[in-house]
Parts: C-alpha cells; structure tokens; sequence
C-alpha cells in the first residue's frame, strides 16, 4: 500500500471514529432548571440511520421538586417529521400515565389526566413517528408546558436531533 493510500485508510478510520462519539441529540432547558420542568434528553429509535422512514423518539422531561406539577405537555415537531397519536407517556420507574393526546399540524398536546407532581420523570415515547423525506443535519423539536393552575403554555427547552 502506498503512503497516500495509508493516509487516506487513517483519516477515513478517524473521520468515522469521531462520528461514532457525536452525540446524536442534544437537549437545551431553560436556564431555571432547579425549579422548572426541563427536558434531560431525546432519544432515537433506530439511530442516525437518515433514509429510516418510521422511527421512535423517546423524549425524557423532569419536573423538579421545587417546580409546579404539570397539567399538559406541549411538543412541535420539526418540519420533516409527522408526529402520530400513538404516544404512551410513563414514569422512569415505568408506571403508566394517563394523557389525552390529540395531534394538530406539527403539535402534539398531552393533557394529563391528573397532574403530574413534582418530583417525577416523565417518559414520553413517541412511537410510528414518520420522516417525510430523508433527513440530514440537526431538527429541532420545541418543548413547552402548562403549570397546574395556569393557562399559559411556558417553553422548557429545544431538543436537537442530529441525523449524520
């Protein structure tokens, strides 16, 4: 093998390696998170692999226990995603909670049954969701909020989902 040839088998091994250690989502809370309901992350289900049509994204929320309990979750998909109703929601520790979904334009509403308290993690699974074309580059998923009490929708944080 010549020198260019080894050369190019290094570079296309470490540009491959680097890829394998990018992180895949990156989730951005506001800056209360002590005391505000903030995202912990989004994951994928396959993967980065981008010509993936049907895919599931698990998305992770925590309610502090200084926060106020939380009475809907807001989620807008980014532009080449559609978001379907078939979304179960459940604590870390796996017990079901119960949320009315309802789907309009890139939105999904979850309007919990009872509040959901303080001091819990939110498990949202967004199964069946479908990418309209193939995906390249970071997506942007906006999440908001209704308090317990309150009728105005406060933003949490932005998810990034990075497609390599």
């Amino acid at each position: 093998m010549t020198q260019m040839n080894r050369t190019l088998t290094y570079t296309a091994i470490f540009a491959l390696t680097m890829a394998v250690f990018i992180p895949a989502t990156y989730a951005n809370p506001t800056p209360q998170s002590s005391n505000f309901p903030h995202i912990i992350s989004l994951g994928e289900s396959p993967q980065g692999i981008r010509h993936w049509r049907i895919l599931r994204h698990t998305l992770k929320i925590a309610v502090p226990q200084n926060s106020k309990a939380i009475s809907q979750l807001i989620i807008e998909a980014p532009t080449n995603i559609v978001l379907r109703e078939n979304i179960d929601v459940s604590e870390e520790s796996g017990k079901k909670i119960a949320a009315k979904v309802s789907i309009q334009g890139k939105k999904a509403t979850l309007e919990f049954a009872e509040s959901v308290a303080p001091g819990t993690i939110i498990i949202v699974e967004m199964k069946n969701v479908k990418k309209t074309a193939v995906t390249t580059g970071d997506k942007f998923y906006k999440i908001s909020t209704i308090l317990a009490g309150m009728n105005v929708e406060l933003p949490i944080g932005v998810v990034q989902l990075r497609v390599i």
